[in-house]
């Protein structure tokens, strides 16, 4: 009873109602509430004042899909800032105004006191025709006139300045509404900052609980909360369909599934277009399933008023729009709109307008013209929720790349094909075509491609990078990696994190084990750079920084963490373990494997006696049992047997010094065909000499061994062993020296 008109039946029925239900409480504190209802409560409610200048009035009796947005503007108004309920026209931001209006004058709580509810609408789309409109408000100085006519404010004889400020005192002087309906076509054709210093006043005037609500395809700028009002998805544009042509309820029910995917396609969600379709079922015998075969073919009539309706409203819909851009923006959504219908992108990322801007040279129009929020604000792009990727307006795409008339103040395709960006933009377009060839792309595996392109053109590194974050997948960081300097990549290292759920995950294990592979190799390069001492390149790496990456990469990559690996990786694994000496971890990559690994089992077994020699007996005692097993296989390189004879030498010195002098010996059999066999060799003739020394050999004998040494450090190769092994022989042979002449005196 609060918050409709009823008859005076339907009060009487209510009343009775009512007295039935407070009767039978029986309670007199509820007995006293309902008397004084009827008494007081009724005689003193009213409904807000309201003042309308609109040339239509409310042209429906239920907002069909907009119950979401009705409840968030609501919840806004409480809130103390102007509302701007934005994008293009057709989308039934006046209507979902007209219906707030109604639910705020019938509310009982009457959060207003007055509604005025001020359009500046001047056409309106109907039956598939835009008719004009005549209108009362048609610029700033139409509204403050027509305000003040509603709140009885003299006008004649007076100063327009003086009428403007009594009209804004009076707005808040009460709890007032001021609605600013199709504020765009003021906005494009007078001055914007007399609209711009409403909304400042509704801000300044923040404890006063008037409010602004503005309908617009632009808004104002920063001055107001803006309220995106988007398309239908198809489930509400059916129910839009359907609850319009109540006579077709049940051949609308029937059809098919495909039927309304093309329906949703022709009208993109639009309400506008959507009524205007229904507008021509209603007068067609068609079912749905004939408009959409006989729409593609374009033979019928219907078919073509389809089309005709469509251009219509297109006009319709973005007019006051794209004029409101600057010169350089319509271009590059000239040239957006181009890209987006030929190559069928239905999103953009901020990365492929980044592309676009410098390789196509865009740049040349200024960032600020080419930025997307500047599209955002017109409605040409959509952001969509938690990423930075946007919607394209289909129906804008449309209006650009159609060929309509009296449009000499927008830049459209046709203005673009005869300009200097037109031949690189088809070039770009044609190569994502055939991107998408066998399979549709997203825009980000579309831009990642592109990037590829680019660095099969340039063999810039830079391109690959790019190419990844667009599409961070595990193929597109192989890629990289493969492509990239051993250094390059492990300052690179952390792109795993990119990817750190599918390596967890997995999945593809023949990729993940590739990327392990090249991880595993550019660290041993770097490993064989810090040996050589070459500080060139390797500047700020050592041993230990590579054993951090490995164990990043276990903690990282579950294949290395669980196991569950090819054995070509195992031994990669472990052939880099050993090489940074990091040979107990190596050691838990080779049980229940050494079969399978002899070359990499037995270079790590050798070198663990080098390492436990003189500290732990029976330790080495194993690993030459180990040994001894494996040095048969013809897998094991000779550069692992002179190791292993060397550190044997190693062990059996102290104890042993004949039979350490005797295994070491066996290095001779092996030609010094490279710098490890070499330094081994070098290391031999020291170990011999020492063995000698403790057996009390005679002199000349030792004396060869010194001799051989001091003339293979005086060769080219002597200089290729790494600084630190030199240093170390060279402070050998000293020791030898000194121990000698002790020995002689």
């Amino acid at each position: 009873m609060h918050s409709r008109y009823i008859s005076f039946q339907q009060y009487e029925e209510i009343k009775e109602i009512c007295e039935r239900v407070v009767s039978s409480i029986k309670d007199e504190y509820s007995s006293q509430n309902w008397n004084r209802f009827l008494t007081e409560d009724i005689e003193s409610y009213s409904i807000p004042l309201i003042y309308v200048e609109y040339p239509l009035g409310k042209n429906f009796e239920k907002l069909i899909g907009r119950e979401k947005e009705l409840g968030e503007i609501k919840q806004y108004l409480k809130r103390p800032f102007p509302i701007s309920i934005i994008r293009h026209g057709g989308l039934g931001k006046t209507a979902l105004v007209l219906q707030l209006v109604e639910d705020l004058l019938y509310s009982p709580h009457r959060p207003f006191e007055r509604i005025f509810f001020m359009s500046f609408k001047n056409s309106v789309f109907e039956n598939g025709v835009v008719r004009k409109l005549e209108k009362v408000i048609s610029n700033h100085t139409d509204l403050i006139n027509r305000l003040a006519y509603y709140m009885d404010i003299r006008t004649v004889d007076r100063f327009f300045k003086e009428v403007e400020e009594e009209v804004w005192k009076n707005i808040f002087s009460k709890k007032t509404l001021l609605v600013l309906d199709n504020l765009e076509t003021e906005i494009v054709q007078s001055n914007l900052s007399e609209f711009t210093n409403i909304a400042d006043m509704f801000l300044t005037n923040y404890t006063n609980p008037s409010r602004l609500i503005i309908t617009s395809r632009l808004g104002l700028g920063d001055s107001e909360k803006k309220y995106p009002l988007l398309e239908f998805d198809m489930e509400r544009t059916k129910e839009l369909v359907i609850t319009n042509l109540p006579e077709r309820h049940n051949m609308l029910i029937k059809a098919e599934h495909t039927d309304w995917e093309w329906v949703q396609k022709y009208t993109c969600g639009n309400p506008g277009l959507i009524l205007s379709f229904c507008d021509s079922l209603r007068n067609s015998n068609k079912t749905l399933m004939d408009l959409r075969v006989e729409f593609f073919s374009k033979y019928t009539l219907e078919a073509r008023q389809l089309y005709d309706a469509q251009d219509v409203f297109l006009e319709f819909c973005f007019a006051n729009t794209a004029e409101s851009l600057g010169a350089n923006s319509q271009v590059f959504m000239a040239a957006l709109s181009y890209l987006f219908l030929e190559a069928n992108l239905k999103e953009v990322s901020e990365e492929l307008l980044g592309f676009l801007i410098d390789e196509i040279g865009f740049i040349k129009l200024g960032l600020h013209n080419v930025k997307a929020q500047v599209f955002v604000n017109i409605g040409f792009l959509r952001p969509i929720s938690g990423s930075n990727k946007y919607y394209v307006n289909e129906l804008f795409v449309n209006y650009i790349n159609g060929n309509y008339s009296n449009r000499g103040e927008v830049y459209t395709v046709f203005d673009l094909k005869n300009s200097e960006w037109f031949a690189p933009l088809k070039q770009m377009v044609v190569s994502i075509i055939d991107l998408q060839y066998e399979e549709d792309l997203s825009v980000s595996q579309i831009l990642s491609n592109l990037y590829k392109v680019k660095y099969e053109q340039t063999s810039n590194n830079a391109f690959l990078m790019k190419a990844f974050f667009c599409e961070p997948t595990l193929s597109n960081l192989l890629f990289y990696l493969e492509k990239s300097q051993p250094v390059e990549v492990l300052n690179n290292f952390n792109l795993l994190e990119k990817v750190k759920s599918l390596l967890i995950q997995n999945k593809d294990q023949q990729t993940i084990e590739r990327i392990v592979s090249r991880l595993i190799y550019c660290m041993s390069e770097i490993n064989h750079l810090i040996k050589r001492g070459d500080r060139s390149v390797v500047t700020h790496l050592r041993q230990s920084d590579l054993y951090d990456f490995f164990q990043q990469m276990q903690s990282r990559i579950s294949v290395i963490k669980i196991g569950s690996m090819s054995i070509f990786l195992r031994r990669k694994i472990v052939d880099f373990l050993v090489s940074i000496n990091q040979l107990d971890v190596a050691e838990t990559y080779v049980e229940s494997h050494e079969e399978q690994m002899s070359k990499s089992c037995f270079e790590l077994y050798s070198k663990q006696i080098g390492i436990w020699a003189g500290r732990d007996r029976s330790r080495c005692e194993r690993y030459i049992t180990k040994c001894n097993h494996l040095i048969g296989s013809r897998f094991i390189r000779d550069e692992a047997k002179a190791g292993f004879y060397v550190y044997l030498g190693r062990y059996y010195r102290d104890e042993n010094p004949l039979l350490a002098y005797k295994v070491s010996s066996e290095i001779d059999k092996i030609p010094a065909v490279n710098n490890t066999i070499f330094s081994f060799y070098l290391e031999s003739l020291l170990l011999r000499a020492q063995c000698l020394i403790e057996a009390k050999h005679n002199k000349e004998e030792i004396i060869k061994f010194i001799d051989a040494f001091k003339k293979e450090s005086r060769t080219s190769r002597f200089k290729d062993i790494q600084i630190r092994k030199r240093k170390g022989f060279e402070e050998s042979i000293r020791v030898i020296e000194r121990t000698l002449r002790r020995q002689q005196i």
